[in-house]
């Protein structure tokens, strides 16, 4: 069998060098090579070094345009899907003013959290952020979410509880094409989800439910969760209960943003 195929490969004859002329980059030392495939002689003769590397230069370079272009086009839809919202679509650690002592500590372990997300998507790494309106909880959680999209591609997920709620409770509906527990896996899927406004409103029992199901569905599956609170560790333990509160805290930490209020300041 292997005699069958070596006598179906083209023959060559040895090669051969010769001075050759290129165009562009003039003289150069080229190869020349006979092959029979047929009745009649096959001669090729090597291009210019020069032109080669260039062409593959060239093409390389179109290569990493179009993985740049692709990627670009990546991150804007990860943008567009987020739902972060437009006041806070370009909050970045650059743009973050610390000040105080607590600010920069704060801004620094959200820094931390974005730059190791491999280790925090891996390990189901959270946070929860407390404290006063005005305080820049949300503008460092969205930090942290265009960060992990801009550099790590991941799939962000912004909404309020109240939102949250109302997409479970609109597969209530008759004519909803979703069941609730359909709705409870679009909170869940998303790679990193940052819930705001826990705690706004007291809520009925059902909807504490309905929360409790979507924040241990993603702590169960190690899926990387941030929650903005207007209250204070306590209180928000009391609105969560001690068996949310406990789990985040076992795989994050809590910050509480206890400083004033910088909102309407010159």
């Amino acid at each position: 069998m292997n005699s069958l195929l070596t006598s179906a490969q083209p023959q060559s004859e040895p090669c051969e060098t010769i001075d050759a002329i290129c165009p562009k980059h003039g003289g150069y030392t080229a190869t020349v090579t006979t092959f029979h495939v047929t009745d009649r002689p096959t001669v090729i003769t090597s291009p210019c070094q020069k032109c080669v590397a260039e062409r593959r230069a060239e093409e390389a370079a179109k290569k990493r345009e179009q993985e740049a272009a692709e990627r670009r086009y990546k991150v804007r839809t990860l943008r567009e899907s987020s739902r972060i919202p437009a006041r806070f679509a370009d909050s970045a650690f650059a743009n973050y003013s610390a000040k105080e002592p607590g600010q920069k500590m704060a801004a620094g372990v959200c820094k931390a959290f974005a730059d190791s997300w491999p280790e925090k998507e891996k390990g189901g790494g959270s946070l929860v952020l407390t404290g006063s309106p005005g305080t820049g909880k949300t503008h460092l959680a969205c930090a942290i979410g265009n960060t992990v999209m801009d550099e790590y591609l991941a799939d962000v997920l912004f909404c309020t509880m109240a939102v949250m709620l109302r997409h479970i409770k609109n597969t209530y509906r008759r004519d909803s094409e979703k069941s609730e527990q359909q709705a409870i896996n679009d909170l869940v899927r998303p790679g990193l989800l940052i819930l705001d406004e826990v705690g706004v409103q007291i809520g009925s029992e059902h909807e504490k439910l309905l929360m409790f199901e979507v924040l241990n569905a993603r702590y169960q599956d190690l899926s990387p969760t941030i929650l903005i609170s207007n209250l204070d560790g306590a209180e928000l333990e009391d609105f969560l209960g001690h068996r949310i509160m406990d789990r985040y805290r076992e795989c994050g930490s809590v910050l509480a943003f206890d400083w004033q209020s910088y909102r309407g300041r010159a």
